[in-house]
């Protein structure tokens, strides 16, 4: 058992510690460590070794190094959490400042009372005449704010024994419970459900007038706003106010103060209207009668301009007839245009089509027709085309540097599941199409209003983000799947870009763009959140 070199070796020296040799062999052992320093300093190692491994075998409650047990360093902040902050509280500032406010100011022009915002967005409740809807908007406010405040404890749940944190809630709730309600307008005059509504001639209603009925007849005079949800109406009397709504077809006879804003399949204008009118519709005619003192912007198929205009008009459309008097400047986007021999334009006419227009030796026209071709598709010759896509990218590089940062691991699992192509396609399919389906029947109704709205704004933003998605997969592609934050933006700018010059082919970019890219990325959206929402199933290991 002894070395080559006369020494033993560590299985020698073990038996020896354990007394495990027989007695020659021991003593043989015994006598070569009395006369070699090297081998009574191996038994001297092995047998420490053996006294720590015996203690740490017997020993219960094993001390933990101090390094181990301190707190972690708290490291600055990382500068992608920074930009992530920053883009998102622009985004509010945009949205505060570019919709919402302009939206409460705007209220009382556009029949809103600015009691609260879910009352002017839907025209302080406009078609919807039933009698508890003020309890039903007290709850809704209700829960909104409870909402608020229960995302915020989770969000502090873990910082709850700090004081700030708790002072920072309970401040904010106090704040927002404390803010003065504006002063309710006068409540106006409800009716629905009759099948026929009439306001009898000589009848004065002193309020905003909703109405929901199948035919709607004015006769009398409204003091207000005139909010209606129709199929038939005719206004004979007067509105001081605006007429705001929808119908299949609409006749105004009598005076509008105010403006006119409507939605439709046919409206004709035969009177005054005192400022503007707004109309999406299939059919649109001005009568010879008709006078609007502001601007006259149309959406239809056919429109007949045979009125006076005071302000500037803006139709398009399909086939557009002009044989009245439009006191500012015209701009038409349509097929066709044709000035018939009464008409007057003072202003200049911009003709956007597809054919000259066709204009009578009679017209009378301030300045010649500024005529441009309406080329379909995209204009390639033109370097603006270009530099809007260049902002389409960056809008979508921005939105996916928010995403990296705030939602790292959101990020990376819907890239991989876009590997998964099959599945991937065939969920994005049926959830395209079916989820906004599903959403607008939820939101017929008062309940399901609430649910409805948000899941078709997280829809959209869903579709818009999946070619995000589908970039970052095309780049790993391209690039390699390299570890890090610098190599992942790196390759999501890539596939971006990419996705974005196929964007510009014809008709392959239309197909792309707009058909699979949005499918494939929102199937991987949807498998990624089916497998966070289901609980998994662990393996059970057999029982031996």
């Amino acid at each position: 058992m002894t070395q080559a070199n006369g020494h033993f070796d560590e299985m020698t020296g073990l038996l020896y510690l354990e007394g495990q040799l027989d007695t020659a062999r021991g003593g043989d052992v015994a006598d070569h460590v009395r006369s070699c320093a090297s081998c009574r300093e191996l038994l001297r190692a092995l047998e420490t070794e053996g006294v720590w491994l015996r203690e740490a075998l017997t020993t219960d409650d094993e001390s933990i190094p101090a390094r181990v047990i301190a707190a972690p360093e708290r490291h600055s902040t990382h500068w992608g959490w920074w930009t992530a902050l920053g883009v998102l509280t622009a985004g509010a500032y945009t949205v505060w400042s570019g919709f919402v406010q302009p939206l409460l100011s705007a209220a009382p022009q556009v029949g809103g009372t600015q009691g609260s915002l879910l009352t002017t967005l839907f025209f302080a409740g406009t078609f919807t005449a039933w009698k508890g809807w003020d309890a039903m908007r007290a709850l809704m406010e209700f829960m909104a704010l409870a909402t608020l405040v229960f995302v915020a404890i989770w969000l502090l749940r873990r910082q709850w024994q700090r004081f700030t944190a708790i002072a920072f809630v309970m401040g904010s709730v106090a704040c927002a419970l404390g803010m003065p309600q504006p002063v309710a307008a006068a409540e106006p005059d409800i009716h629905t459900g009759n099948p026929v509504y009439t306001l009898p001639a000589g009848q004065e209603i002193k309020t905003d007038l909703r109405v929901v009925a199948d035919r709607t007849e004015i006769n009398g005079d409204v003091d207000g706003d005139l909010m209606v949800m129709t199929q038939y109406l005719t206004v004979n009397g007067h509105v001081k106010g605006d007429i705001l709504g929808f119908a299949q077809e609409v006749r105004v006879n009598g005076a509008v103060d105010g403006n006119v804003r409507l939605w439709c399949q046919a409206i004709t204008l035969n009177s005054t209207v005192g400022k503007n009118v707004m109309v999406w519709s299939q059919a649109t005619e001005l009568d010879s009668k008709a006078k609007i003192g502001g601007t006259m912007a149309v959406g239809t198929q056919v429109a007949q301009l045979n009125g006076q205009v005071e302000g500037d008009v803006l139709v398009g459309g399909e086939s557009v007839d002009i044989n009245g008097s439009l006191g500012h400047d015209v701009s038409i986007h349509s097929e066709r245009l044709n000035i018939g021999p009464a008409a007057e334009i003072k202003g200049g006419t911009k003709y956007e089509g597809r054919s000259a227009a066709q204009v009578s030796p009679g017209a009378k026209l301030a300045s010649p027709i500024v005529f441009t071709y309406a080329k379909r598709g995209p204009n390639y010759r033109e370097g603006r085309y270009y530099y809007h896509g260049l902002w389409l990218w960056g809008a979508s590089f921005l939105l996916a540097l928010a995403l990296i940062f705030v939602a790292p691991g959101f990020f990376f699992d819907v890239t991989q599941a876009c590997k998964k192509v099959a599945p991937a396609m065939g969920f994005g399919a049926l959830f395209l199409f079916a989820t906004p389906i599903a959403a607008i029947i939820v939101s017929c109704t008062i309940v399901g209003l609430g649910v409805g709205i948000p899941v078709l704004l997280l829809y959209l933003i869903a579709v818009y983000s999946a070619k995000i998605f589908v970039g970052a997969w095309l780049g790993e592609k391209l690039l390699g799947a390299n570890v890090g934050i610098g190599p992942t933006i790196g390759r999501v700018a890539l596939g971006l870009l990419i996705l974005r010059g196929i964007a510009m082919i014809p008709f392959i970019g239309g197909l792309v763009g707009w058909i699979i890219v949005p499918i494939w990325g929102l199937g991987a959206i949807v498998l990624v959140l089916h497998r966070r929402i289901m609980p998994q199933a662990v393996p059970v290991a057999a029982a031996a």
